[in-house]
C-alpha cells in the first residue's frame, strides 16, 4: 500500500473531525445568542413584561408559528403571512385586554426601499394600541400602508389580525 493512499484519507478525516468539533463548541453560544435576541424582540413588542414562556401545547392556526405567555398576562405571537416576496415574519404583543402593545417585522424577503420599510418605526408603530380589526386604510382600516407596497402592508396587518383572533379565541380578551 502506498503512503499517499493512507495519509490523504487520514488528513481529510482529521479535518472533518476538527470542523465537527468546532461546530459543537459554537452550538451553545449560538443558541444562547438566539435566545437573547428572541427575548429582546419580545420585550420590544411587550415592554411591560419581564419574562415569557413558550406555550408548546398551543394550537397554532393559520400562519401563527409560536405563542408565548408573558408574565403580565399578555401574549407574544409570531406569524408568517405571505407578502410580495414571500413570508413576512412578524412578532405581535397583545396585552390581557386584547390590545396590541407592539409589533415588529423580524424577517422578510420584500423589495428593498419598498416592502422593506415594514421594519421602520413609521410603519410598525401604527399597530400599538389597536384591537378588534386591523387593516390598511384601502381596506377600511386605520393602518396607513407603505407607499407602493400595499401587499406587504396587508401581510403585516393579516399577521396582526391572526394574533388578535388567536388571543380572543384562546382565553384572551374579546
Amino acid at each position: 500500500m502506498n503512503t499517499k493512499e493512507v495519509v490523504k484519507p487520514a488528513v481529510v478525516l482529521l479535518l472533518i473531525s476538527a470542523v465537527a468539533a468546532a461546530s459543537e463548541v459554537t452550538k451553545e453560544p449560538i443558541a444562547l445568542q438566539n435566545e437573547k435576541t428572541l427575548n429582546e424582540s419580545m420585550k420590544a413588542v411587550m415592554p411591560e413584561a419581564s419574562s415569557f414562556e413558550q406555550l408548546t401545547d398551543a394550537e397554532l392556526t393559520g400562519t401563527i408559528t409560536a405563542v408565548y405567555q408573558a408574565d403580565n398576562g399578555g401574549y407574544v405571537l409570531t406569524t408568517e403571512p405571505g407578502g410580495f416576496g414571500g413570508a413576512v415574519k412578524t412578532m405581535v404583543g397583545i396585552d390581557a385586554d386584547g390590545v396590541i402593545t407592539g409589533l415588529r417585522v423580524t424577517g422578510h424577503s420584500e423589495t428593498p426601499g419598498l416592502g422593506a420599510k415594514s421594519t421602520e418605526p413609521e410603519f410598525y408603530e401604527q399597530f400599538a394600541g389597536k384591537s378588534g380589526s386591523v387593516a390598511v386604510t384601502k381596506d377600511g382600516g386605520e393602518i396607513v400602508p407603505i407607499t407602493s407596497s400595499t401587499i406587504t402592508s396587508r401581510a403585516v396587518c393579516a399577521g396582526a389580525q391572526e394574533a388578535l383572533d388567536w388571543v380572543a379565541a384562546n382565553g384572551g380578551a374579546n
